[in-house]
């Protein structure tokens, strides 16, 4: 048998497979992003935004995983394989979506969200791209999908390195020396059999690595006891904290960056701390203007990467994060600002987010069962935080596909079960761009958190450029 006959696959993470675990029909956890681009090419003759799905088929031989789809271990007797897809076609990943005129922006957010609130096809791999035309000044939207089992959403930026260029110019990489041939996939057998009969050598060299494991001399067990406690004290109960449907609605923001890194200056505090506090101070104005209890706290969870640069590009999840208790009481904004400093610099101190890595990293070693089972979990309204604040850093400088321009960029995260909104934020070429996600069953008015977010933002600015 030759080495192309061999079977092929690749095990996921545990971190991996705990998103497919994790994941319902009305909570599809993929990752989406909208990007804007100019109508036409910078260059004579250039292909432009419309012309991505050359730039991926001259690029897909770089990123293996966008041709391979999930193989499921049966009875989850081990985490789910990926193999190469033998009926890859890149034409099912491509779509197109023509929008009749007039074309304005609420059309293309209902068009947006009714593409991220459909599963991706789990008999495929688990990305797909929608090139949206028929807008106003002829600009082009790319609307890019991809499940978090293969991206973490912190690092995705370093993905899109591939298909995004740093220059109009951009390049074209050399082909691959042999053409892309699928390798045989693995039967049910041939995954479970190597379980069943070398157990007890995997046991045995599992308890040689075992002290490594569980040396405790560096674990942040401040951290670690912070982050059980989060877990298991129930959060408080807030309106969007609701079993969620399928429907997905949307709104963006984008605020100069700027105005952030002002903040930062002027109170010695980080960007994401300004980024927070402008959070803080929407949730408060939101809460009072729907006449709402206004909470001291919500609970936020923000994710953090903990990928080093050994590791950057890689597909996969790496990411660890953090939980804090975001102040939305009644507060100025510049006591909003220096709790929220405090507050992270405690978490920062404290290690909650490598302690959070040690924890997660454990899952290798628990039966993909209980994981299955910690999944299905998720969904209990009683546990966990009440909001997912995920805060992205872009490149400062613009970027190009087929000579075009990208313009903005706008994410969305997925919703949570019994989250009804979420927050994504995404820096790029000198602007910050908030990208809301709700079920509007749940969030019906999330037009009127964007109105607050707006007044936070001015607030900030005006804020960071009052004389001291």
């Amino acid at each position: 048998m030759t080495a192309s006959d061999q079977p092929f696959y690749e095990p996921l993470t545990a971190r991996d497979a705990w998103f497919l675990y994790a994941e319902r029909p009305q909570t599809p956890l993929d990752l989406g992003t909208v990007y804007v681009f100019e109508g036409e090419s910078q260059l004579p003759g250039g292909r432009g935004a419309l012309g991505v799905e050359q730039t991926v088929r001259e690029r897909i031989h770089l990123v293996p995983r966008y041709r391979q789809r999930i193989h499921r271990v049966p009875l989850n007797l081990a985490h789910p394989v990926w193999v190469d897809d033998p009926h890859f076609d890149l034409g099912a990943h491509i779509r197109r979506e023509v929008l009749a005129p007039p074309s304005d922006g609420a059309t293309l957010r209902r068009l947006v969200m009714r593409i991220l609130a459909r599963p991706l096809d789990m008999r495929r791999p688990l990305w797909e791209m929608t090139i949206v035309t028929g807008l106003r000044g002829g600009r082009v939207v790319i609307v890019n999908r991809a499940h978090h089992a293969m991206v973490d959403g912190v690092s995705s930026l370093d993905i899109l390195t591939l298909l995004l260029d740093t220059t109009p110019e951009g390049y074209t990489p050399e082909p691959p020396a042999e053409e892309w041939k699928p390798r045989p996939e693995p039967s049910n057998w041939q995954l479970i059999r190597p379980m069943l009969w070398d157990f007890r050598a995997t046991a045995k060299s599992d308890r040689s690595r075992m002290p490594a494991i569980w040396n405790t001399t560096h674990l942040p067990w401040t951290g670690v006891l912070n982050v059980v406690r989060k877990t298991v004290t129930p959060r408080p109960d807030l309106f969007f904290n609701r079993k969620i449907g399928p429907q997905r609605t949307g709104r963006g923001l984008k605020v100069p960056l700027s105005a952030f890194k002002a903040l930062k200056d002027r109170f010695g505090c980080t960007v994401n701390d300004a980024v927070l506090a402008v959070v803080s101070e929407a949730l408060h104005r939101w809460f009072n203007s729907r006449g709402e209890a206004v909470p001291e706290t919500v609970r936020v969870f923000c994710p953090v990467s903990v990928r080093g640069d050994d590791s950057r590009g890689r597909i996969g999840n790496q990411i660890s994060g953090m939980v804090l208790e975001l102040p939305t009481g009644d507060l100025t904004i510049e006591e909003r600002l220096r709790r929220i400093k405090v507050t992270t610099g405690d978490l920062k101190r404290t290690r909650q987010a490598v302690a959070a890595d040690k924890l997660a990293g454990l899952a290798d070693w628990a039966p993909p069962s209980l994981l299955v089972l910690a999944g299905r979990l998720m969904s209990n309204p009683q546990a966990g935080a009440n909001i997912n604040v995920t805060n992205i850093p872009g490149p400062q400088f613009p970027l190009y596909s087929g000579g075009a321009q990208l313009l903005e960029v706008w994410p969305f995260a997925p919703l949570y079960p019994s989250m009804g909104l979420g927050v994504a934020i995404v820096s790029y070429n000198g602007d910050a761009y908030f990208g809301l996600t709700a079920d509007p069953g749940v969030v019906p008015d999330v037009e009127e958190f964007t109105a607050r977010l707006r007044e936070a933002a001015a607030e900030c600015t005006a804020l960071a450029t009052r004389s001291a």
